[in-house]
């Protein structure tokens, strides 16, 4: 589903990402964890094209890009095979939650209005946000917000969703409702690479966790491996700490 291949990225005289190669499957639930400033959030946006690498290949489904000549069609087909969920929701202020999730179906994929809003209203139940469908983001909830982002991302078609850091922002007693709708994704298969702070998350529902730091994949295995049986003093070191240990 994903073969990243030498991906880079510089900003300025500092390099962010060094040769990364990653494969996710389909249907993988790949989380990764890490210090803060390792480049995980940018390794996430690089998959995207939110940030544009410095060199190396990415390719998602059908659709692959080399960074050193991508061209615009290149990168418009790579972002249509992948959506993104922010960890500062991101959501249109002055559109309601049904519009929010409709606009990319109909900008996007062309779908007419009444076609756009039946899919958002069915996805926005699917998150638990039937009630709240002609609500603006100021009138909801930060876990409200997010899974409105998360409903809209599932709404793009892409054959993967990215999720930067989707709790960061919440209040503590918004966490568990985002986590239980992501919950819910990867038990029906949904492609996913998650970064998060929240280790038994990572340890509940990975197929994969990958371990970055200073720009690197250092360690990636399953969640046992991990957590409980990791082979580089850095990913223990990492792990101890996060886990409270």
């Amino acid at each position: 589903m994903i073969a990243v291949k030498n991906l880079s990225k510089r900003f300025g005289d500092v390099e962010v990402l060094k040769h990364i190669d990653l494969d996710v499957k389909q249907g993988e639930i790949v989380v990764i964890i890490g210090p803060s400033g390792t480049g995980k959030s940018t390794l996430l946006r690089c998959l995207n094209y939110l940030e544009t690498p410095t060199t190396g290949d990415i390719q998602i489904g059908e659709a692959s890009v080399n960074a050193e000549k991508a061209s615009t069609s290149d990168i418009h087909n790579l972002r249509k095979q992948s959506s993104f969920v922010f960890q500062s929701y991101a959501l249109f202020a002055n559109k309601t939650a049904l519009e929010n999730v409709a606009e990319s179906l109909m900008t996007v994929w062309k779908e007419p209005k009444d076609t756009a809003q039946k899919t958002a209203r069915d996805l926005l139940e699917s998150v638990g946000m039937a009630d709240h469908l002609n609500k603006y983001p100021a009138q909801l909830s930060g876990g409200q917000q997010q899974r409105v982002g998360i409903a809209r991302a599932m709404a793009c078609k892409g054959d993967v969703i990215l999720f930067d850091e989707p709790t960061s922002a919440l209040d503590p007693e918004w966490v568990d409702e985002v986590l239980a709708v992501m919950k819910q994704l990867a038990e029906k298969k949904q492609t996913m690479v998650v970064v998060t702070h929240e280790m038994q998350f990572a340890r509940d529902i990975a197929d994969t966790v990958i371990f970055m730091e200073g720009g690197v994949i250092v360690e990636q295995g399953p969640p046992s491996q991990i957590f409980g049986n990791a082979q580089h003093d850095r990913t223990r070191a990492f792990v101890a700490r996060a886990m409270g240990n």
